[in-house]
């Protein structure tokens, strides 16, 4: 039996019944889009281990044109689809959504040329670097640290970008040293780290800093 969810706006969204799934809280959310709300007009947004697509559909309705969602769980991914999805077509501008059902350590280290990604086959704008990533694993897994490294290293991410991380308050993942800790929240068992890339290791070929 599938439950709901409720975004910030008060739309409802559907949410996978299994328990494989942790939906980030409407507390959470909140906080994110208060944090970030007024940088995600025109933004572009990663997803990774999306679920439901909760935080995703927050996003979409505060400006992002452009999601990538990744969810291993095939049923999980047709819902985080239908949610997105459901989530555009209140809005009376055009979104690009992807839902790609894949582990995402595999998918990120295919790379940004992936012939997988829909979005520069119909777009004028062949940037497939991300302004913003969400990283929501299973909390007691490496994927955290495994991400951050493959997200510098197969270039994902832009000089100006922003990793949030949303992870166990008990048990803080390491940061990789080619990212820089920004902030970090808590809210009672979840807190979320915000990483921007460390400028001094890493070396960007895009201009977006200049535009």
């Amino acid at each position: 039996m599938k439950r709901n969810l409720k975004l910030i706006s008060g739309k409802r969204i559907d949410s996978p019944s299994t328990q494989k799934t942790r939906p980030t809280t409407s507390k959470v959310r909140e906080a994110i889009i208060n944090m970030i709300g007024n940088h995600l007009e025109d933004a572009s947004w990663l997803d990774l281990c999306s679920g439901s697509g909760a935080m995703a559909c927050e996003a979409v309705q505060k400006g992002v044109r452009r999601i990538l969602a990744i969810e291993k769980h095939r049923e999980t991914a047709r819902i985080c689809k239908k949610n997105l999805i459901d989530v555009s077509n209140t809005l009376d501008h055009e979104i690009h959504i992807q839902v790609i059902c894949k582990d995402i350590i595999s998918f990120l280290k295919d790379g940004t040329k992936n012939k997988k990604i829909t979005f520069t086959a119909d777009s004028l704008n062949s940037e497939q670097k991300f302004d913003f990533v969400f990283l929501d694993p299973p909390y007691e897994t490496k994927l955290y640290e495994l991400s951050q490294g493959i997200l510098l290293s197969k270039q994902w991410i832009k000089k100006s970008s922003t990793l949030i991380c949303e992870c166990s308050s008990k048990s803080l993942p390491r940061i990789h040293n080619g990212w820089e800790l920004n902030k970090l929240k808590s809210y009672g068992n979840t807190s979320l780290i915000f990483l921007t890339p460390n400028q001094a290791l890493n070396c960007f070929d895009d201009t977006d800093s200049m535009h």
